[in-house]
Parts: C-alpha cells; structure tokens; sequence
C-alpha cells in the first residue's frame, strides 16, 4: 500500500476492534522544552484524515507552551493486542476555535467541567480544593452549556509516518513514508 492514512485508517480500525485496551485511541505526544528537554505524555487521537492527526489540551498546558515555541512533534501510537507501533513526526497547528469548540461539546460534561476548574499542569496546594471548585461549577452550570476555557486543539500535518509490525523473532516489517515535494515516498527499514 503506497497511502500512509489509508494504511493508518486499516490499522486504527484493527485496533479499535474487539480491543482489549481501555484507550485504544491513546497516542503519546512529544514535544521538547524551552530547555531541550524531551517531554512525552499520552492524549486521545480525536481525529485523523490526509490534513493530519488531531488531538486536544489545555491551551496553557506545557506541551501546548511548548508547541507555542517549537511545533515539532512527534507522536507514537502502540497497540499491543495486535502488535503494531506507528510513529509521526509533523508540524502541530492549532485548531480554528469552530474545530474546538466541536470538539469541546463532544467531551463528556465530567471532562467539560474537570477543563474548566483545573489549570493543567499547575502545582496544587490541595487535592480538596480542586474537588470544591468542581463541585461548585457542576451546581453553578447545572441547567446551561459548560463554556469551553482556554482549552482547543492541535492537528499534526504529519512530514514522516512509519509503521511497524512487531514479529517474534524480532524481524520487524518496517514501512517509512516520508513527505517529499508534496509526494509520500515509500521505502522499507531493517528491523
């Protein structure tokens, strides 16, 4: 297969089917600090088509800080039930605030309500605090929409894509497409 998304939709399918994981759709995101420091943590994949591969955060998190600085990405899926690893590397954008705010109504009103009370990533002087502050803005927003707060998404326009299919005897099949004068050129990678 020549098409990097067709091959990604496949195997995203396979992944989601019947699947033994409770987050198949988790993708671990890195970025590199203002510091050179590599910084991963996984998010949910909330999309993917040829514009790139979606995922949302707090817009004043670290790694929406760090973005800020160096739209780099990398991002790595792994599905262990069906043996398969995909690696990205791309150019993060942020999401028009019409792509947000959809994908804001989308989340669950726990996770709507959990985005607005928390500042991601901030220290927190007391667990029980947080718990207050969340129970106050479930009253106060019990009859009206949650309003989005800082908080929107990115898409990865990817420029490299590698999949990997795992095999036992440690002789992975390795597939590279990499973006070339708006071309996906195709080569094969020893394991």
């Amino acid at each position: 297969m020549n098409d990097p998304f067709q091959l990604f939709e496949d195997w995203y399918a396979e992944a989601l089917q019947d699947s033994p994981l409770k987050h198949p759709e988790a993708v671990c995101v890195s970025t590199v600090s203002a510091d050179g420091t590599p910084q991963t943590r996984f998010v949910a994949l909330k999309n993917v088509s040829e514009s790139g591969f979606v995922f949302c955060s707090s817009l004043t998190s670290p790694k929406a800080q760090q973005i800020q600085v160096n739209q780099q990405v990398a991002l790595t899926f792994w599905w262990d039930h069906i043996e398969r690893q995909v690696r990205v590397n791309g150019v993060a954008t942020l999401l028009s605030d019409d792509d947000a705010e959809y994908y804001f109504q989308a989340r669950s009103r726990d996770a709507q309500l959990s985005s607005l009370v928390s500042e991601q990533s901030a220290v927190l002087e007391d667990y029980d605090d947080l718990k207050l502050r969340l129970r106050e803005a479930d009253n106060q927003f019990l009859a009206r929409p949650i309003p989005r707060p800082d908080w929107g998404g990115y898409c990865v326009k990817p420029e490299r894509i590698e999949f990997l299919s795992f095999a036992e005897n440690r002789l992975h099949e390795r597939v590279l497409f990499v973006l070339e004068a708006g071309e996906w050129q195709k080569t094969l990678l020893q394991p």
